[in-house]
């Protein structure tokens, strides 16, 4: 006896198996090979950095080191690229989005990933539920192409934020003990 509806139906959900197993093509993805690491600068801060804001719908940020300067030894406009890692031991007491901002030269990195400002999110809808906030690492590993021009010192400004984008009247994150490493590529 044949069931033809049966091996319709079977056909087309292993059509759609297949569909939902195969990997879309990535357009963002950006390689960068035949580099060679020039330089590493690391950085320690044992101190707390606390953003902070009681507003609703407020936005705060606080420095977690004193700028970072690194050298890209090339020759008047090339370029360099820079691997910025972090890790901060953080606690999110009250915050809707934690997050880091970082600035190489005064503008966000690229490649990146980090949002048009800088921001990198390591926490969001982050609300401090019963107890004492708790302190976890959260890391971050940004890619950052600097150009030099004038000079072959860059600055890179690394901060902490917060924000309360659920307008529930204030946000504070803490970043208490952290981790710099600055490593310089050249082609």
């Amino acid at each position: 006896m044949k069931f033809p509806r049966i091996s319709e139906n079977v056909a087309v959900l292993a059509l759609v198996g297949l569909s939902i197993l195969a990997t879309p093509p990535l357009t963002a993805q950006t390689v960068i090979s035949n580099e060679a690491l020039v330089s590493t600068t690391f950085v320690v801060n044992k101190t707390t950095a606390t953003a902070m804001c009681s507003k609703t719908g407020c936005y705060a940020t606080k420095r977690m080191f004193a700028p970072v300067s690194v050298i890209c030894p090339a020759p008047n406009a090339q370029t360099c690229t820079l691997h910025i890692s972090l890790d901060a031991k953080t606690t999110v007491v009250s915050s809707v989005t934690s997050f880091y901002q970082l600035l190489v030269d005064g503008a966000a990195p690229t490649i990146g990933p980090t949002g048009e400002h800088g921001g990198y999110i390591f926490a969001q809808n982050a609300v401090l539920a019963q107890g004492s906030p708790l302190l976890r690492s959260y890391p971050a590993s940004v890619v950052a192409t600097v150009r030099n021009s004038s000079s072959n010192n860059h600055t890179i400004v690394l901060k902490i934020g917060c924000g309360d984008t659920n307008n529930f009247g204030g946000c504070m994150t803490e970043a208490n003990s952290s981790t710099l490493r600055v490593d310089v590529f050249r082609p």
